[in-house]
């Protein structure tokens, strides 16, 4: 598993984290730098594309179904997003920028949260939010298809529901 984590993300991260103490098996963060292998987008993928917008759409889509699945999950249960957050032990701020951003990328954290919250496989959620990259061509396919189907009204309706549920079914059978 690779994860979407930059050099200046990781610095920024470990800057906010002065005089705390936090560990991941590693103390030095050089040496932890060196270990890890960065995932940055490299200019030949966009110079490749034909089309930006199929650049993007390949980017944004896990991304929209990960904030659709959030969002649908959450109504399909009758829950606000204060008890979501609550219920998954994740900050709230975060959590509405995961619904109401689709460029917005939620900690590797909040991702592991969630999955246990909603009953899905961490590791898809991860792709699903733009954390790790994505290298199985029909799971975007499906992230893209379940985000085109997904409309935002007040009560699911049976589309949304089945929508919903086929994609859960599809995360978890992975």
């Amino acid at each position: 598993m690779k994860l979407n984590l930059s050099n200046a993300w990781l610095a920024k991260r470990a800057a906010e984290e002065e005089g705390h103490e936090v560990s991941t098996g590693r103390t030095d963060m050089d040496a932890l730098l060196a270990d890890t292998k960065i995932v940055e987008p490299s200019p030949h993928v966009f110079a490749e594309a034909s089309n930006a917008h199929v650049v993007a759409a390949e980017i944004e889509g896990p991304r929209t179904a990960f904030r659709m699945l959030i969002h649908l999950w959450r109504r399909k249960k009758g829950i606000r997003l204060d008890q979501l957050a609550k219920r998954a032990d994740v900050d709230l701020a975060e959590l509405i920028a995961i619904e109401q951003d689709v460029r917005y990328v939620p900690e590797p954290r909040t991702v592991y949260q969630l999955a246990h919250t909603l009953g899905v496989p961490t590791d898809r959620m991860l792709q699903l939010s733009g954390n790790t990259v994505v290298r199985d061509s029909h799971f975007g396919e499906e992230a893209v298809r379940f985000a085109a189907r997904a409309e935002s009204v007040e009560k699911l309706t049976k589309d949304e529901q089945q929508a919903l549920e086929e994609f859960v079914k599809y995360l978890s059978e992975a």
